[in-house]
């Protein structure tokens, strides 16, 4: 871990992490939150844990709330305090329940990871959000650009909730094993397919989110 100067100029410090420490830190903190509230880990997370996770590091979680249509989520940083945080009503609906996960994910990335740095930059402010508040859109929960560190490390910590590296390793491994493929598998290719959807039904995430992660742990390749 390295603390940088935040390349956007916000008043807090850049919180440089290197993937297998953030695939390592999120792997602990899952498995040990489900030791104590859920009987031990298993797949896929519950969503309940996650959302108990977010409500154990912040202020106040909205999991309702009226958000404009491209808006899924919303953190409000504060100087003083911990987050508040606005899940979209919409994402309450049924047909919505992968992105909702992957959502709670990505605030509690938010919230676990960033917020503290908020706090510990402005003691002495006033009880309003710190500038600017955060704002996660629809097309930034899972693929953020890197050179936007906040968001491409919540969208990270999301994919490494809900899809722990060394389970994604072994399910991904068996897949190869059997059909004689090494690593990295091509991500059109009939091994690389089955993989993704192992991974979406067992960790209940779409077929985006489990391509992101799978592409980001270098198992699959885009021809």
């Amino acid at each position: 871990m390295k603390l940088l100067r935040d390349p956007l100029g916000r008043p807090i410090k850049r919180l440089y992490f290197k993937t297998e420490e953030l695939d390592e830190r999120c792997e602990q903190i899952i498995a040990e939150f489900m030791d104590q509230h859920s009987g031990g880990f298993r797949l896929p997370v519950p969503t309940d844990d996650l959302i108990r996770m977010i409500e154990a590091e912040a202020d106040d979680l909205d999991m309702y709330a009226d958000l404009p249509q491209e808006e899924d989520g919303h953190t409000d940083f504060f100087f003083d305090r911990k987050p508040k945080v606005l899940i979209a009503k919409r994402l309450s609906d049924p047909r919505y329940k992968n992105r909702l996960r992957t959502t709670l994910g990505h605030e509690y990335g938010h919230v676990w990871f960033h917020a503290p740095l908020w706090r510990k930059s402005g003691p002495e402010a006033p009880r309003e959000p710190a500038a600017p508040s955060w704002t996660c859109h629809r097309d930034t929960i899972v693929t953020a650009p890197e050179n936007d560190w906040m968001e491409w490390q919540a969208a990270y910590i999301s994919g490494a909730l809900l899809m722990p590296r060394s389970y994604a390793l072994v399910m991904a491994g068996e897949i190869a094993m059997r059909d004689g493929s090494k690593f990295p598998l091509n991500i059109d290719s009939d091994p690389g397919r089955a993989v993704v959807a192992r991974i979406m039904r067992r960790c209940q995430v779409s077929e985006q989110a489990a391509r992101v992660r799978l592409l980001r742990l270098r198992l699959l390749i885009e021809s």
